[in-house]
């Protein structure tokens, strides 16, 4: 199972096995409700905007779900003129990941855990897996952590455990099940 942070996808190049520059992931769309990655928001490179006939010299484009390799740079297994069926115009109706990132994180007790620091997501199924949370220095004691010189991050919250995402994300464990799930990084 490949994860990957939403962090490390942002800036990566898209490109195709004939050597077409895509462009560069800027965000991930996804569906709020099964949590599937819907595809990749992708800033258009003028040359290829033309090719494929969608978006423009500035404008993104949403590149869909598929077999790709993802390591320094995205590559698409196939050619440009191959891919056209996966690559659109994007669209801004569409929930963005970045959207999530820096959200408080609130137990179904009441306890605020802390912030969404990032999104790790499982790229052999496309789809959101969980939250990293940096944890608010009052929660440290609740969740039976150890406070350390640094504010630190932990894993843990996967999207199964989220019941709502509005102004804060919040949790359907409460503050003794979430200590049982989180993992510091």
């Amino acid at each position: 199972m490949a994860t990957i942070a939403l962090d490390e996808l942002k800036g990566k190049e898209v490109i195709s096995s004939d050597a077409y520059l895509l462009g560069n992931v800027q965000d991930v769309r996804y569906d709020p409700v099964s949590w599937d990655v819907l595809g990749l928001k992708v800033k258009s490179n003028k040359d290829v905007s033309k090719i494929i006939s969608a978006g423009s010299a500035r404008s993104m484009i949403l590149v869909r779900p598929g077999d790709y390799a993802i390591n320094d740079v995205i590559l698409f297994r196939d050619t440009l003129e191959d891919s056209r069926d996966r690559i659109s115009a994007d669209n801004d109706n569409i929930s963005s990941l970045s959207f999530l990132l820096g959200k408080k994180v609130v137990s179904s007790d009441g306890l605020l855990v802390g912030t969404v620091s990032d999104v790790l997501l499982e790229m052999e199924r496309w789809s959101v897996q969980s939250v990293r949370v940096k944890l608010d220095k009052g929660a440290y004691e609740p969740l039976g952590l150890k406070k350390g010189i640094f504010s630190k991050t932990a894993s843990g919250i996967l999207v199964t455990h989220i019941s709502a995402v509005t102004d804060n994300m919040s949790l359907y464990l409460t503050t003794s099940d979430l200590a049982d799930h989180l993992t510091l990084d």
